[in-house]
């Protein structure tokens, strides 16, 4: 295995990344992060994901090479998050493209994770892409989506018990619910170009979120007609779980598959809410994702 450190000019920045080749390697997998200041290894800070290394020695053990990166203003990669574009993402996503391609490593595939699962269409789209892997896919406009997370969010906060409970449900009467406080800042981020909005005594940057907000996913999805694998975590409380099979349906192409007890994270889980998240971050990723993902790229490539 060739695992090395590679430097990937992007526009007006350059990115830091992670590359594995195998011996004759059959295909490249770039992955493509989650919203939030992830870093190739798909960590941010007090989230340590670890799924896309992860992922990279499993591919690497099939015979697939990857490619994994730090987002733009994250970890070695230049540029400022905060005041990052989700058309930004896209061209970077494009450019790592064609730094692949440059580099003979066969067919490109794209796996992404939650808002990753929106980039990777878009950036497909522009570019001579084999195929996708959607992991934790939506299909629901930005703003109702953070509508029904921030229901999930509310539903868990009422269902804490003791001190717990009602500390958390104090705060809430006081600062307002999770409903009430991203109804807040949709309006907030819409009605303004700013770059950064307050919400609750926070800074909030803004550019990436009235991106995301406006998208028309919908229409990244009946656009990609490539071999694609969704895959839908059936205890997903960020992204809904029936949108997977929404997206699959848009493209005759598309393989459908559900782990049920999978969360958001990838982890296993018996719950449905945000509040397990702690533990399940204790735990490594799910090894039936690897398993359904390496499955599909052994047989498409």
């Amino acid at each position: 295995m060739t695992q090395s450190s590679v430097l990937i000019n992007a526009s007006d920045v350059t990115l830091a990344g992670t590359l594995v080749v195998p011996d004759a390697a059959k295909a490249v997998v770039i992955f493509v992060h989650g919203s939030g200041p992830m870093d190739r290894d798909e960590n941010s800070k007090g989230a340590k994901l670890n799924i896309f290394n992860t992922l990279a020695d499993a591919f690497f053990n099939i015979g697939v090479a990857s490619l994994r990166y730090d987002k733009r203003g994250v970890g070695a990669s230049g540029g400022d998050f905060k005041r990052l574009h989700q058309s930004e993402m896209v061209a970077d996503l494009i450019a790592c493209i064609a730094w692949v391609q440059s580099h003979g490593l066969g067919p490109v595939y794209l796996c992404g994770h939650s808002e990753g699962t929106a980039i990777a269409p878009a950036a497909a789209a522009q570019a001579d892409v084999a195929g996708l892997v959607l992991l934790c896919p939506y299909l629901t406009p930005g703003p109702d989506l953070l509508r029904w997370q921030a229901q999930k969010a509310q539903a868990d906060i009422a269902g804490l018990t003791g001190i717990t409970g009602v500390l958390a449900r104090l705060i809430t009467k006081v600062f307002g619910g999770p409903v009430a406080l991203q109804e807040k800042l949709i309006a907030r981020v819409l009605g303004s170009s700013a770059d950064f909005v307050w919400l609750a005594g926070k800074r909030v940057p803004a550019r990436w979120l009235r991106d995301f907000l406006k998208a028309d996913v919908a229409a990244l999805h009946r656009t990609n007609q490539r071999p694609t694998l969704v895959l839908a975590a059936g205890r997903d409380c960020q992204c809904p779980p029936a949108d997977a099979a929404k997206i699959a349906q848009m493209n005759p192409q598309a393989r459908l598959a559900q782990i049920d007890d999978l969360s958001h994270l990838l982890r296993a889980t018996s719950e449905a809410g945000f509040m397990d998240y702690k533990r399940q971050l204790s735990q490594p990723m799910d090894p039936r994702v690897a398993d359904f993902v390496c499955a599909w790229l052994a047989e498409k490539t």
